[in-house]
């Protein structure tokens, strides 16, 4: 039985976030942050409070950087 509570919407929405900016990041450096939310909110339809809370998720989750002063979300760098 699949599970379709809130619990998992809200996860199946984080991993989707996360694996689209992944993507975004895969051929640049970085991308800016405002216009990936604005991006983020047109394809998802989710309020910019609610992506910039999963793109905090990803940033702990170390799948990239979140440089809110600077407008960016980069790389992870490898060491």
């Amino acid at each position: 039985m699949v599970r379709r509570d809130g619990a998992e919407i809200r996860k199946e929405r984080i991993q989707e976030v996360i694996r689209r900016i992944v993507s975004l990041l895969y051929n640049h450096d970085e991308v800016e942050l405002d216009s990936t939310v604005a991006m983020l909110q047109y394809e998802t339809g989710l309020r910019p409070d609610k992506i910039m809370e999963y793109l905090a998720i990803g940033d702990q989750l170390k799948r990239f950087e979140l440089d809110i002063d600077k407008n960016k979300i980069r790389k992870v760098k490898e060491s």
